[in-house]
């Protein structure tokens, strides 16, 4: 198991990120890099803005899944279909 205070994320007794209010960052304007899509997404070069959201959520799902977190902190994955591929 991650830990997340690691990455400077505190964890609720559930798993998830104490920062988490409902399902939104409550500290979004100051979150560490490790939450900061747009500085990550930059190491693969040759990846859309749309994939990178897409193999980024995967991977969410199935941490969410191996820790056995609450379905309601899933993205659904259609949300990026309006995102044009660059």
């Amino acid at each position: 198991m991650m830990d997340p205070e690691v990455h400077g994320l505190p964890s609720k007794s559930d798993g998830s990120c104490a920062h988490l209010v409902g399902n939104l960052c409550s500290i979004h304007e100051d979150r560490p890099d490790i939450c900061r899509i747009e500085k990550l997404r930059n190491k693969k070069s040759d990846q859309t803005v749309k994939e990178y959201y897409i193999e980024a959520t995967k991977a969410c799902h199935t941490l969410i899944d191996l820790h056995g977190m609450d379905e309601a902190y899933k993205v659904d994955i259609s949300e990026y279909d309006s995102i044009d591929d660059e």
